[in-house]
């Protein structure tokens, strides 16, 4: 594979994007096309989160496109749990916040310095079209086209979570990642919430189907649900209005239920799953865009360090070593999934124990490593 390759990213997320822009840099003669249904500057989605770990990925990777990311970063070090009417906070955790549009926008940049074209407001309904790339990189997202349309040979997995949740924003500055659980009449709400830039915060609201239809959302118009919403958090949101960004979808279409992707192999002939389209991380462990930057990470170094290896062996050595990493994510996602599904469980939970319990229920922070990170 030393020589120079047609390759075709379906899908202009985070996932293709990296791919592209480190194929071209580690091969300027290949030929590279990402195509997006979308426009470049949609704004879908509020915040991503990454590690600082992450970013020690990024850097090896391409020191570029770091570099701006890093510039555009919010940085925390603290988690706040708003439980009982008590704050307690936790620090020494070192997470990064950035705009998803911004992020799309630093990679669109670097991609297109680097020479990938980039066709925008593109929907790519068959693969027919392009029988005549090497390699089709299938990063059209959790609802991937590409994986429903070749389900036989992908054969995915596709477990729907139990809680709806709706992703939101506010101009509310939070200084740390904030956690808020409320007891209502209906059930428990509670809040995932964290800045991504200077004056925004990514809200998302999370609660079991039961207390959503109880509540009466189910039948509420989008605008009322999300008034419902900033009426219940009114006290975190300092007079700020929560907002959606996805009012080209009608009514409470904006709740969902979180669908968790996993699939047999990754690979069909020369076409290959990544992102989202492969396997999905849940929010509340803000890890699906690092799963699908560092998806494209492993299979551009697989290419560059197997240059003369076959195709499949390429993909099939990529398929192995992400599909154990998201074996990892996943489980520690289940987890911690599981645990907001039950949050009525906790509920007699003193604050301290409550917030312990909430900061170790992926067990990717263990009982040993929280004193480590925070002695108090």
């Amino acid at each position: 594979m030393a020589q120079a390759m047609k390759i075709v990213c379906v899908g202009g997320g985070p996932a293709g994007l990296y791919f592209a822009l480190l194929m071209k840099k580690q091969n300027p003669a290949h030929d590279i096309t990402v195509y997006e249904r979308n426009r470049a500057d949609d704004t879908f989605g509020w915040g991503v989160v990454f590690s600082d770990r992450t970013l020690e990925n990024f850097a090896d990777a391409d020191p570029e496109s770091k570099a701006e990311i890093i510039a555009s970063f919010a940085h925390w070090e603290d988690i706040d749990v708003y439980f009982k009417d008590r704050m307690i906070r936790s620090g020494g955790h070192g997470f990064s916040g950035i705009r998803r549009q911004r992020l799309l926008e630093i990679l669109q940049n670097r991609a297109a310095e680097l020479g990938v074209a980039l066709a925008f407001e593109t929907e790519v309904d068959t693969l027919e079209r392009f029988a005549d790339a090497d390699l089709i990189v299938a990063c059209d997202g959790l609802n991937s086209k590409i994986r429903s349309d070749h389900a036989h040979a992908f054969r995915p997995q596709i477990d729907v979570r139990t809680n709806k949740f709706v992703w939101l924003g506010t101009r509310q500055r939070l200084d740390a990642f904030t956690f808020v659980f409320k007891q209502t009449e209906w059930g428990w709400f509670q809040a995932h919430a964290y800045r991504f830039d200077e004056d925004t915060s990514t809200f998302i609201i999370e609660t079991r189907q039961d207390t959503w239809e109880k509540a009466g959302i189910d039948k509420m118009s989008q605008q009322d649900g999300v008034a419902f919403c900033e009426r219940l958090f009114a006290d975190h949101l300092g007079g700020n209005p929560l907002m959606s960004n996805a009012r080209h979808l009608r009514g409470n279409a904006i709740w969902i239920n979180f669908p968790r992707v996993s699939n047999e192999t990754w690979i069909k002939d020369n076409v290959v799953l990544m992102g989202d389209a492969a396997h999905t991380a849940h929010f509340s462990i803000g890890s699906g865009t690092k799963l699908a930057m560092e998806d494209a990470i492993s299979l551009a170094r697989h290419f560059a360090h197997e240059p003369d290896a076959p195709m499949r062996e390429v993909l099939l050595a990529y398929e192995a070593e992400r599909k154990l990493e998201g074996i990892k994510i996943q489980s520690a996602a289940r987890n911690s999934t599981e645990w907001f599904e039950n949050v009525g469980r906790y509920a007699n939970f003193e604050p301290e124990q409550f917030a312990y319990s909430l900061l170790t229920r992926s067990q990717r922070v263990s009982h040993g490593n929280l004193p480590l990170r925070d002695r108090g």
